[in-house]
């Protein structure tokens, strides 16, 4: 099984990764369903769903940009980081059932908790795959200096997934806010920052 898994490549499993989050949109998509009617108000009370759709969508976005971004940092596909991201695409291949519930439930307390209860797994599972690659480039200073500043984001959205559990169970829908918040925070600042990626990165990617 070792040698097996040092014969990987990045390629494939970044490909593999490809694949699956493409399936995950897939579903999230088929789980919103038509109203039966053609009244305008049934479709208005489809915006549970929406809502939820949007910012599933938006979270799986942001996981595939910076899962690209993360494994044109990495050396090798050592067993480590193929059991690591592994952990990653179980949680991430969640976020369906738990977007459905959510929209199913109409944002209800319980399918909120659960909603981010998993976004906080794949925090912690995001961070352990970086953590693997990090290992790889320590000698890397220039890499380093990036790697701090993007742990200490993964940590605090961890953190606020954590606060978004307690949330939930009083006001969904602040909680839904603070998801939304955390995307933004992942989203904006590349808007505005065009800067192209470390040498030492390019020349690996």
């Amino acid at each position: 099984m070792a040698q097996a898994e040092s014969a990987f490549s990045k390629a494939r499993v970044e490909a593999f990764s490809d694949g699956v989050l493409a399936v995950i949109i897939t579903i999230m998509v088929l789980d919103l369903k038509a109203p039966e009617s053609d009244d305008f108000a049934a479709l208005v009370r489809l915006w549970p769903s929406f809502a939820i759709y949007l910012v599933s969508f938006a979270f799986v976005a942001i996981y595939w940009i910076n899962h690209h971004a993360i494994m044109m940092a990495a050396r090798q596909a050592t067993a480590s980081l193929i059991w690591a991201n592994n952990a990653l695409l179980l949680c991430l291949s969640l976020i369906p059932f738990a977007t459905a519930y959510v929209g199913a439930t109409h944002i209800s307390p319980l399918a909120t908790m659960v909603y981010a209860a998993l976004q906080f797994a794949c925090g912690v599972a995001f961070t352990l795959t970086y953590s693997t690659i990090v290992a790889q480039r320590r000698d890397d200073a220039e890499f380093m200096a990036a790697a701090r500043a993007r742990r200490m984001q993964n940590r605090a959205a961890i953190a606020v997934y954590g606060i978004s559990i307690l949330v939930a169970a009083v006001s969904p829908v602040s909680a839904l806010a603070l998801f939304v918040a955390v995307a933004v925070a992942y989203v904006v600042p590349g808007l505005f920052n065009e800067a192209p990626l470390p040498r030492s990165a390019r020349s690996e990617g």
